[in-house]
C-alpha cells in the first residue's frame, strides 16, 4: 500500500532530520527536502490519474474548455503554494512562507478573473434591462 510507503518514508525522514540537527543543523534542511521531494515522486502517478478523471468528467458533462484548465491550474498553485509554504516554515522561515502563500493568492485570484468575467457576463445577461 502506498501509504505505508509514505508514512515510513515521512516518519524515516523527520527523525533522521532531528538526529542530524543536533549535530549538523545546516544539513537538516536538505534531508528534509530529499524526503518531501521522495514523497511527492511517489503522489505524482495519482495525481495524473486524478487529472484523467476530471479530463473524462468535464467531457461527459460538457463543461466549457476555458474553466476546466482553469480550476485545475488553481488547484496545483494552491497546492503547490501550500507544499512550499510548509517546506519554509519547516526550515524556520515564516516570513518567506508567508509570503509565498500571498504570492500563490495573488495567482489565483489572476487565474480566476476571467471566470468571474464570465459569471458577471451570465449575470447581466438574465437581468431584465
Amino acid at each position: 500500500m502506498d501509504i505505508i510507503k509514505i508514512v515510513i518514508i515521512g516518519i524515516a525522514g523527520a527523525m533522521l532530520s532531528i538526529i542530524i540537527k543536533s549535530y549538523k543543523p545546516e544539513f537538516s534542511i536538505h534531508i528534509v527536502l530529499s524526503t518531501v521531494l521522495i514523497l511527492f515522486l511517489l503522489v505524482i502517478s495519482k495525481l495524473e490519474i486524478i487529472l484523467d478523471f476530471f479530463n473524462s468528467i468535464s467531457a461527459q458533462a460538457n463543461i466549457s474548455k476555458i474553466y476546466f484548465p482553469v480550476i485545475i491550474k488553481i488547484l496545483g498553485i494552491a497546492y503547490i503554494a501550500d507544499f512550499t509554504a510548509q517546506i519554509c516554515k519547516d526550515a524556520g522561515e515564516g516570513a518567506i512562507a508567508s509570503k509565498v502563500e500571498f504570492a500563490g493568492k495573488v495567482i489565483i485570484m489572476y487565474l480566476a478573473l476571467p471566470v468571474f468575467l464570465s459569471i458577471i457576463d451570465l449575470i447581466n445577461k438574465l437581468l431584465p434591462q
